[in-house]
């Protein structure tokens, strides 16, 4: 379908991206060792093979930041969700079942906009596919994203929090 302005849209485009925002990962540096096995088992589970550069959570040391030398990069599956919006093909949808936002990678062109959109700059290129890949926590596995539940430390450095926005609008209404 083509819009009036000329560019491509997907008439299953969601009206409202923050409906259904429900779950996120929340990453803790004070805990994390940078083992980095989160980045091994997200690599695993999303392209089979164990490789932190195609992962969809990034772990960072910096030796020379005395005040915060571990840092993590990976998406908070916000409500308002930028990315969906800066999308301009509709690659970018909300999972039905546990809210994530996920990179239809068939649609995907690799405009990398929704990195640009993104306040924490979660989407990541692809290095061969050359299309954008983010935390979709891990949709199709029922017992939650993969990197916690390999984590070392989870429920520490990594902890799974899947009704987290959920909460916070009915604490809101309160």
């Amino acid at each position: 379908m083509t819009a009036s302005n000329g560019s491509h849209r997907h008439s299953e485009k969601p009206p409202n991206p923050t409906a259904g925002a429900r779950g996120r990962v929340r990453f803790d540096p004070k805990w994390c060792r940078t083992c980095r096995v989160c980045e091994i088992a997200c690599s695993i589970a999303h392209e089979g093979v164990a490789r932190p550069a195609v992962a969809r959570i990034a772990i960072h040391f910096n030796e020379f930041d005395g005040e915060n030398p571990i840092t993590g990069t990976l998406c908070v599956q916000c409500p308002e969700a930028p990315c969906i919006e800066a999308c301009p093909v509709d690659a970018l949808v909300r999972d039905g079942r546990t809210g994530a936002v996920r990179v239809l990678e068939e649609v995907c062109i690799g405009c990398m906009r929704c990195q640009k959109a993104c306040p924490w700059d979660a989407p990541q290129r692809h290095p061969d596919r050359r299309l954008a890949i983010k935390c979709d926590l891990c949709s199709d596995r029922a017992d939650g994203p993969q990197c916690v539940a390999m984590c070392p430390l989870a429920g520490k450095a990594l902890t799974y929090e899947p009704l987290a926005y959920v909460s916070e609008v009915t604490d809101e209404r309160r």
